[in-house]
């Protein structure tokens, strides 16, 4: 009898990666993340826990992760970034797009999809 398993793919492993650290940088950031995979609910609804948030990405072929917070004197902030899995470069690409006020957040996503790309 053989088994068979479902290894992970280098875009697979590269996408992870790249998404773990846009829940994690978000989350040190102070916002709240939710996950719309096209479904006629949230999969996942202003969550703080990255491995709730992470379960609940790539379920689908693309996702929208929203992030909001509040700030002083504002009444939320809001943002996403768009993720499209098996987008090209190995999955570097992951991010398709995202709101600008989320550059800093992103910052580390962005470097870290850099230095993948170069291996």
């Amino acid at each position: 009898m053989t088994t068979t398993t479902n290894k992970p793919t280098k875009t697979q492993r590269n996408e992870r990666a790249i998404l773990r650290r846009v829940i994690i940088d978000a989350l040190k950031a102070g916002y709240e993340l939710s996950v719309d995979d096209g479904g006629d609910e949230l999969a996942i609804e202003r969550s703080t826990n990255a491995k709730a948030v992470l379960a609940a990405l790539m379920n689908t072929d693309d996702d929208r992760l929203i992030l909001e917070r509040r700030i002083v004197g504002v009444e939320r902030e809001h943002g996403w970034v768009r993720f499209i899995y098996g987008n090209g470069n190995d999955g570097c690409d992951v991010i398709c797009d995202y709101t600008v006020n989320l550059d800093a957040v992103l910052e580390g996503a962005t470097a870290l999809a850099e230095k993948l790309e170069a291996r």
